[in-house]
This record gives C-alpha cells, sequence and structure tokens, in this order.
C-alpha cells in the first residue's frame, strides 16, 4: 500500500512539474522579444508537455529509473537541442542567439590575454553590455574563443556546460562513494551506510537539471551553473569528510560570482557547529586563500576597474543601469520611486538579518541542512532585491535539489524543520 501511495506522489508530481515547466516555457516563446528565449520556449514547451502527459499515460513507468529516463531525455530535449541551434545561429550571426553575459565572458578573458585585468577602463563605459560583474575567475570560460577564435566550439556556453557537466559528476560520484554522515562530526571519519547504494532520488535531479531554471540558462547563458556546480561540490565534500577540498572549491566558486557567498557562510556556521573551530577555520581559510590568490592579480593591475565592474555596477551606482529588472516584489516597490527603493533596502536588510539570526540560532548540523539554510536565504534575497532576475532562482532550486540528495546519503534523523520535513516527502517522491 505504502509503495502504492508512493508511486501516485510520483506520478502527481511528476506531472505537475512537467506541466508547469510547459506552461512557462510556452508562455515566455510567445511573449519574449529575444530571440534565444523563443528558441528554448518553442522547443522546450513540447518537451515538457509529452514529458507530462506520458506521467499521465503511463503510471507504471514511476519506478525511479523509468522516471530518471525521462528527465534524461527532457533535459536533452529542452537543454541541449536549443543550445545547438543557438550556437550554430550565432556563428551565422543572428541577433540574440546568445544572452549578453556569454559576450561578457568572453571579452573578459580577451582582456585579461592582453591587459593582465579581465575588467576594462571605467571611462567612456556607456553601455550595460560593456560592464563584466563578475569575478575574476569567471573569464575562465572565455579562454576558448580568445585563444583559438570564433566558431561553434569555442562558444563559452559550452565551456560552462562541460565544466558544469563533469563537477556535478564528481559530486555524485563523491557522495555515492564517500564516506557519509552518520553519528560522527560533519568533516570528520563516519562509517558507510546503506544509504550510499541508492540512486540518487529523481526529485533532486530534477529540481538541479530539468526545470526551466536551468535548461534555460544552459540554451542561452549559462554563467551561473559553473557557480552552482561548485558550489554542490562543496556540499559533498563537507558531507563526506573533506574540508579542506570543500574550502579550495569554495574558493574557486567565490572567485567567479559572489553568490557563492551565502552559501558557504552558511557551511562555516555548520562545520562550527558540528565539527568544531577547527575545521570551520580550515574550510575558511582554504576558501579565502584559494578566492585571494585568483582575484588579487587582477586587483593589482587595476583594483578602480574591478570595484567599477563588480561592486559599484551591481549595486546601481553608476550611471549605467543594470538590465536585472524582472517583476519580483523589490524591484516593483523599488520602481516607485525614492521611497520605494529605501524600502526595498530596509526590508533586504531585515530579511538578512532574519536569516542570519536563524542560522545563528538554530544552526544547522549537516551539509544537507546549510543547503536548506542557504537555499531559504537567496529565494528570500532574489525576490527582495532591487534589481533581479528570474533566473537568479535557479540558485534556491538548486540548493533545495542537493539538499534532497544529501539528505538521502545521511543515516535516519528526525526531520528538525518544517522544511526538512517538507524534504524529506519530496525525496520518497
Amino acid at each position: 500500500m505504502r509503495a502504492v501511495r508512493g508511486m501516485v506522489s510520483s506520478v502527481r508530481g511528476d506531472t505537475l512539474l512537467y506541466a508547469g515547466s510547459a506552461v512557462l516555457a510556452g508562455s515566455l516563446a510567445a511573449v519574449t522579444i529575444y530571440h534565444g528565449h523563443r528558441v528554448w520556449g518553442l522547443v522546450s514547451a513540447f518537451a515538457y508537455a509529452a514529458a507530462a502527459l506520458a506521467a499521465v499515460a503511463f503510471p507504471s513507468a514511476a519506478a525511479p529509473r523509468r522516471r530518471m529516463l525521462v528527465a534524461a531525455v527532457v533535459f536533452v530535449a529542452s537543454a541541449l537541442v536549443p543550445l545547438a541551434v543557438l550556437v550554430a545561429q550565432r556563428v551565422h550571426g543572428v541577433p540574440w542567439s546568445a544572452q549578453p553575459e556569454v559576450d561578457v565572458v568572453e571579452r573578459m578573458a580577451r582582456l585579461l590575454l592582453d591587459t593582465g585585468t579581465p575588467y576594462a577602463a571605467a571611462e567612456g563605459i556607456v553601455r550595460f553590455e560593456d560592464y563584466s560583474p563578475y569575478l575574476p575567475a569567471m573569464a575562465i570560460f572565455g579562454l576558448p574563443r580568445a585563444v583559438f577564435g570564433e566558431s561553434a566550439l569555442t562558444d563559452a556556453r559550452l565551456a560552462f556546460l562541460v565544466v558544469s557537466a563533469l563537477l556535478v559528476l564528481v559530486a555524485v560520484r563523491q557522495l555515492g562513494g564517500g564516506r557519509l554522515l552518520g553519528g560522527r562530526p560533519l568533516g570528520g571519519p563516519a562509517p558507510p551506510t546503506q544509504a550510499s547504494g541508492r540512486p540518487l532520488p529523481v526529485r533532486a535531479v530534477q529540481l538541479v537539471a530539468v526545470l526551466p531554471a536551468t535548461t534555460l540558462p544552459v540554451a542561452t547563458g549559462g554563467d551561473d551553473l559553473p557557480v552552482l556546480a561548485l558550489v554542490l561540490l562543496v556540499c559533498v565534500c563537507c558531507q563526506v569528510g573533506r574540508v579542506g577540498a570543500a574550502g579550495a572549491v569554495g574558493g574557486l566558486a567565490l572567485a567567479m560570482k559572489l553568490t557563492a557567498a551565502p552559501v558557504l557562510l552558511v557551511l562555516v556556521v555548520t562545520l562550527y557547529h558540528r565539527a568544531g573551530a577547527r575545521r570551520a577555520a580550515t574550510f575558511a581559510a582554504a576558501a579565502l586563500g584559494v578566492s585571494a590568490a585568483l582575484v588579487l592579480p587582477a586587483a593589482l593591475v587595476s583594483p578602480s576597474a574591478l570595484v567599477e565592474h563588480v561592486i559599484r555596477f551591481p549595486a546601481g551606482l553608476t550611471g549605467v543601469a543594470s538590465p536585472a529588472a524582472s517583476p519580483l516584489p523589490g524591484h516593483l516597490l523599488a520602481e516607485t520611486g525614492p521611497a520605494g527603493r529605501v524600502a526595498t533596502l530596509v526590508l533586504l536588510a531585515m530579511a538578512a538579518v532574519a536569516v542570519l539570526v536563524w542560522v545563528l540560532r538554530w544552526p544547522p548540523r549537516s551539509a544537507a541542512q546549510a543547503a536548506e539554510r542557504a537555499a531559504v536565504g537567496l529565494l528570500i534575497a532574489m525576490l527582495l532585491m532591487p534589481a533581479t532576475r528570474f533566473g537568479y532562482l535557479i540558485y534556491p532550486l538548486v540548493l533545495t535539489g542537493a539538499a534532497i540528495a544529501l539528505r538521502s546519503r545521511e543515516t535516519d534523523q528526525p526531520p528538525t524543520s518544517s522544511w526538512s520535513g517538507w524534504l524529506r516527502r519530496a525525496r520518497a517522491g
């Protein structure tokens, strides 16, 4: 009876997930003015709709292996197929076959090779496309085009995808074969459990790789993918006790984008309370050391350029406005005028303090709980930031999927919060 209820829950969940994704993709294709988004929407809407129909028409296929196969097919159809189309179109000069961040990363690599810094001088910048709001390590993904010239194979999106896929595979291998958390401290040795032999929860894979928040960036942009893949690997390394390696990987993520910082801070708190100050200090020192080694050279070449691109432009302190303007609550409130912008910043600060108190007062005790806390904090931040995009929601979604996967590898533990309880129920799906 329990197995039947589980199958019904899986069918219902998959149907809602894929049907909702189909509606979102089709709606975007109908209203967008951007060519890349329209191509992705048209192709992926059919893929998601077919998966939703399959979930309803073939409920007997609710076995995890078959559901995982469906998820893989959906990823290929909704991410890789439009990616291939758009990369080919970009070679032939089709406008908006790539989002601006692809050109930004490739330009960062060219500037890095030519001048020693990936940032152009602030003087004379009049377009938002000329800003590079990423930290220096992001330029790595533009090196193929900077070195070998323009071609389909040197598109930065392919570098984003290949590197991210390899990092995720490493994380999955570590999660399945490393030492797993039991009753021992996080970051310390723990006996293996039978959980290591189980496949990853399908729902976790769907949240990480199959939803539009992931497949759309794969096809059109993708600069957040390697950052998130590194964050996933950081969580897994903490889970299996490789704290020094986790810190080094986290430092690399931090040297690409500041969005990795909240996750690393939550993991430091987790390590401190579960494994002790020494382990937490090891993690923090490795993260800061690697990040500094990658950021300092560019900062020494032109510190003012780094501050202009990475700090002032995202904060709205330059004469050129950021294009991040999705109609989420924070942006809508900021658009009402100066008072609205102040109110948005106050709400954002209050939310940050509330999340910080939550993490410190009820500290996470595992990598899964750390991913949960980070997901909630980043979701609140994405909703309240004055300049934001729907695409940023990839962070809380992927972290939620990571929490489900990490929890599936822990020994049986009672849920510590309603959020944890939801994740345990979602894992069953």
